[in-house]
């Protein structure tokens, strides 16, 4: 009965999806990176996989609101709420469910145009607290008050990109970068705080697209010189 009424919620929210399927971006040469988030790839769970929708924080309800935040475009929103339904679900099937909406999610967020270090500078006033993504090289950076650290992505100009809420790996990752990565970010530009004079992003995205070249070995010396 449970497996019914599961497959009766997800079955609308499926033929939805599939409608506001946005173009598929161009893939980008895969090195390891993979396509993580703030949360990373999530397990356990509570185990509360009720379907009634009653309760705020049901699995059924985050389902809901993903769907009216795909309608509208809104892909971080509805990637926040499938990764929580994800992290809260003890059921093989339903995670199967989420990752193939996550999926199609990531491909809007991939789709999304991208802006530079000038944009930013230039039209901070319109971009502040706002969700943007960003292409480019990173560059490695320093710790933030003891609390987080921090990247430059070099995009036209240096920005400063900072990552508290990122999965471990994905920190681990971006902390084990040679300079020079290519990287896609999204995050929400924030005011200048701290020593940076400028508005930084706060990332809750971020996918590695090409490690950096490896440095030219130095060549042996000619036996007999």
């Amino acid at each position: 009965m449970k497996r019914a009424l599961l497959v009766f919620v997800l079955l609308p929210f499926a033929m939805t999806a599939c409608d506001d399927t946005p173009q598929k971006a161009k893939p980008a040469e895969d090195d390891g990176g993979g396509m993580r988030g703030a949360s990373g790839t999530p397990s356990g769970g509570s185990g509360d996989v009720a379907i009634s929708g009653a309760s705020e924080g049901t699995i059924a309800d985050r389902y809901e609101k993903a769907l009216k935040m795909i309608k509208e475009k809104d892909w971080d929103g509805a990637r926040d709420q499938l990764q929580e339904a994800y992290r809260r679900s003890d059921s093989a099937d339903v995670k199967k469910e989420i990752q193939g909406h996550l999926a199609m999610v990531e491909q809007g967020i991939l789709a999304q145009p991208t802006v530079t270090g000038p944009d930013i500078f230039a039209f901070s006033a319109k971009v502040m607290e706002k969700h943007v993504s960003m292409r480019g090289k990173l560059l490695q950076g320093g710790p933030v008050a003891k609390v987080t650290y921090y990247f430059w992505l070099e995009s036209g100009a240096k920005v400063q990109c900072r990552f508290p809420t990122l999965s471990l790996e994905d920190k681990k990752l971006i902390l084990g970068l040679a300079d020079g990565a290519q990287v896609l970010v999204r995050g929400t530009v924030k005011p200048p705080w701290g020593s940076n004079p400028n508005p930084y992003l706060e990332l809750n995205y971020f996918k590695l697209e090409k490690r950096a070249p490896e440095p030219a070995k130095p060549e042996a010396p000619l036996k007999g010189l």
